[in-house]
C-alpha cells in the first residue's frame, strides 16, 4: 500500500472529518417529540381541508372546491358562455347563507336557522305548540324566501325597497305567508325589509353584537353579499359571482395564516434539513413549503386586480395549494422516516397503516354519507325549487282563465288568440275591426301587419308591385316566426321576450326578414319583431291597446271564450 502521509504537511492539523449532524443523532425523547408534532401537523392540516369544503365549497357533495368555486370567492368572478346564461348566476353569499339547512348548526356558511330555532325571539316556544308549528314555519320560509326575492332584484327597486322599507314581492310569491311584524296590511304583498334584515341579520351583525366585525346596519354594507345584474358579452366573458370575500375577512385570513404558518412550516422545513437526504434536494424542499404559502397568500389578493389578472391569479391559488400540501407531506414523512433506523420505520410503516385503515373508516361511516346526504339536499333543494315556481305559475295561469259557472263564460279550446288573428292569406283578408261582431274581431284581421299594412311594403306594392311580390317571402316568414314563439312554452316564451331572442325551429330557419334574425336566421328578435310591426298601432297613446309589455300580449296567448 502506498504511503500518502508526505501529502500532509508536517505539524500540520488534520482533516475534519466528523460526519453532519441529522436527525438520527437525536435522543430518543427528542425524536418522540418531533415525531408527535409532525403528526399533529398531518392531521391539522387535513382538518383545514374540512374548513375549505364549508367555507368555499358549493355544499354540494364535492370533497374540496372547484376552480370556479375559487375564482368566485377570491376574484368575485365567474365565467359565462353568452347572454343566454344570464339566468344561470351563481348564487350570492346572501342566498347561500340563507337557503342553508334551517335545523343545522348557525354559523358563517349557514344563517338559515337565525329566521327559526336562533332567531333570538320566540320561535321555540311557539314551536312547542304543535298546532301553531306548521303556520310558524310556513311564516318564517316566508320571510326567507321574501329576503332572497328582494336580493335578486334589480339594484335600484332593491335600494329603493330597503330605504322605504317596503318590497313589493313578485307576483308568484304575492299570496305566501310571512310573519305579520314583517306585512303591510295597508299594502297586501310587500314586506317591510329593512325591519326583517334588522331583526334577523343586524341584531348580530350590529356595533354591539356577537358578529360586529361583518357589520349589516346599512344598505352599503349589504351590498357585497347580494347578487349582481350580469351583463354577458357575445361570446363569454367574466361577470361578478356575489360572493367575493370582504376586505375584513381577508385581511383577518390573511394576519392568522402568515403568522401562524410562518412559525409551523419553518419548524417542518427545519426537521426537514436535518434529515439524512442530498443537500440539493433538503434545501429545495425545506424552504419551498413556506415559500409556497406566502405565494398563495399574495395570490388571494392580487386576484382582486382587475381582468384578466385578477381571475388569472385566483387559479394559481389552486397550484399553490398544492405545493404547500404536497411539499408538507413529503416533510413530515421524510421527517419522520429520518429520524429512525430499520426497527423505527418498521413501527412507522404500521402506524401509517393504522391511519390509512382509520381514515377508510372515517370516510365509509362519516365523511362518504355526509358528502352523499349533501349532495342529495342539493338537488333535492334545485327540484323542489323549481316545483315550487312551476306551481305557482300554474297557480296564477289557472287564476288568469276564464271560470266556468252559471254567470260566467265557459273556457274555450283551441288556437290562441294570436293564432286566430294571425293566420290566414293576407290578400283580401278583414283588417282589424272590419267585419267585427260584437266585441270579436274578425279571424286573420291581423295577418295584413305584416304585409299591406306595412307602411315600407305598402309603399313598394303602389309603386312595383312585383318587387313588393319578392318580399312576400319574407314577410310570410315573419308571421310563421311569430306564431312560432306565441305557440311555445310559457316559460320559453316569456325568457325569449325579454332576451329579444327566440331559437326558431329548423323549418323556420332562414325564413324571416333578416333586419329581426340573428345567427344566419336561427333566432328571432321577437321583441324587436313586435315593435316594428304592432306597437304601430298598439301603444300607450293609441286606442287600440298597448302591447309594450310581455304582461299586455299575454292575454292574447289563450284561446277566446266561447260565445
Amino acid at each position: 500500500m502506498a504511503d500518502n502521509s508526505h501529502h500532509i504537511p508536517t505539524g500540520a492539523p488534520a482533516p475534519d472529518v466528523r460526519p453532519r449532524f441529522t436527525l438520527r443523532h437525536l435522543p430518543f425523547p427528542a425524536k418522540l417529540v418531533l415525531s408527535t408534532f409532525l403528526l399533529a401537523v398531518g392531521v391539522g392540516y387535513t382538518s383545514a381541508m374540512v374548513q375549505l369544503h364549508m367555507q368555499h365549497g358549493d355544499r354540494d357533495g364535492k370533497p374540496l372546491p372547484t376552480m370556479d368555486n375559487v375564482v368566485a370567492v377570491f376574484a368575485g368572478k365567474v365565467w359565462k358562455k353568452g347572454p343566454e346564461d344570464a339566468e344561470e348566476r351563481a348564487p350570492s353569499k346572501l342566498e347561500l347563507l340563507v337557503r342553508g339547512d334551517k335545523d343545522g348548526d348557525i354559523g358563517g356558511v349557514n344563517m338559515a336557522p337565525a329566521f327559526f330555532k336562533h332567531d333570538g325571539a320566540d320561535y321555540r316556544k311557539q314551536a312547542a305548540d304543535p298546532v301553531r308549528k306548521p303556520k310558524l314555519d310556513a311564516e318564517r320560509e316566508g320571510e326567507r324566501r321574501a329576503l332572497v326575492a328582494w336580493a335578486g332584484a334589480a339594484p335600484n327597486v332593491r335600494k329603493k325597497a330597503y330605504e322605504e322599507n317596503s318590497f313589493t314581492l313578485p307576483k308568484l310569491l304575492a299570496k305566501m305567508a310571512v310573519t305579520a311584524a314583517y306585512s303591510d296590511k295597508n299594502n297586501p304583498g310587500t314586506v317591510q325589509i329593512k325591519s326583517l334584515i334588522a331583526n334577523r341579520c343586524a341584531r348580530c351583525h350590529r356595533a354591539d353584537g356577537d358578529m360586529r366585525e361583518i357589520p349589516l346596519t346599512t344598505y352599503e354594507a349589504i351590498v357585497p353579499f347580494l347578487p349582481v345584474t350580469m351583463d354577458i358579452p357575445e361570446g363569454g366573458g367574466y361577470v361578478d359571482s356575489g360572493r367575493l370575500m370582504s376586505l375584513e375577512k381577508l385581511t383577518q385570513s390573511t394576519h392568522a395564516h402568515l403568522l401562524s404558518f410562518a412559525v409551523l412550516f419553518t419548524c417542518t422545513g427545519l426537521i426537514f434539513a436535518f434529515t439524512g437526504l442530498p443537500g440539493w434536494f433538503r434545501g429545495f424542499v425545506g424552504p419551498i413549503v413556506l415559500l409556497a404559502q406566502v405565494a398563495d397568500i399574495a395570490c388571494w389578493w392580487l386576484a382582486r386586480l382587475p381582468e384578466p389578472f385578477g381571475p388569472g391569479f385566483a387559479r394559481a391559488i389552486m397550484f399553490t395549494g398544492a405545493v404547500v400540501g404536497g411539499g408538507l407531506m413529503v416533510q413530515i414523512v421524510f421527517g419522520l422516516f429520518g429520524m429512525y433506523g430499520p426497527k423505527g420505520r418498521t413501527v412507522l410503516v404500521l402506524l401509517f397503516a393504522v391511519a390509512t385503515g382509520g381514515f377508510g373508516a372515517v370516510w365509509t361511516t362519516t365523511i362518504d354519507p355526509y358528502l352523499k346526504d349533501e349532495k342529495q339536499k342539493a338537488v333535492q333543494r334545485a327540484a323542489d325549487e323549481k316545483k315550487r315556481i312551476e306551481d305557482e305559475k300554474a297557480k296564477l295561469d289557472k287564476k288568469a282563465e276564464p271560470k266556468q259557472g252559471p254567470d260566467k263564460v265557459a273556457p274555450a279550446t283551441g288556437p290562441s288568440e294570436f293564432e286566430r288573428l294571425f293566420t290566414g292569406p293576407w290578400k283580401g283578408a278583414p283588417w282589424g275591426k272590419d267585419g267585427k261582431k260584437g266585441d270579436r274581431i274578425a279571424d286573420g284581421a291581423m295577418v295584413r301587419a305584416f304585409f299591406d299594412k306595412e307602411t315600407d311594403f305598402e309603399g313598394l306594392l303602389k309603386e312595383d308591385p312585383p318587387e313588393a311580390e319578392k318580399l312576400v317571402p319574407q314577410r310570410e316568414g315573419e308571421r310563421n316566426a311569430f306564431l312560432a314563439w306565441a305557440k311555445a312554452a310559457p316559460d320559453v316564451r316569456k325568457k325569449a321576450y325579454e332576451d329579444n331572442k327566440f331559437a326558431l325551429p329548423e323549418a323556420l330557419v332562414g325564413k324571416a326578414t333578416p333586419e329581426f334574425t340573428e345567427a344566419d336566421g336561427k333566432f328571432l328578435k321577437v321583441a324587436t319583431l313586435i315593435e316594428t310591426r304592432c306597437l304601430r298601432c298598439h301603444n300607450d297613446g293609441n286606442k287600440n291597446g298597448s302591447l309594450d309589455t310581455y304582461e299586455r300580449l299575454s292575454r292574447y296567448f289563450v284561446p277566446r271564450a266561447k260565445e
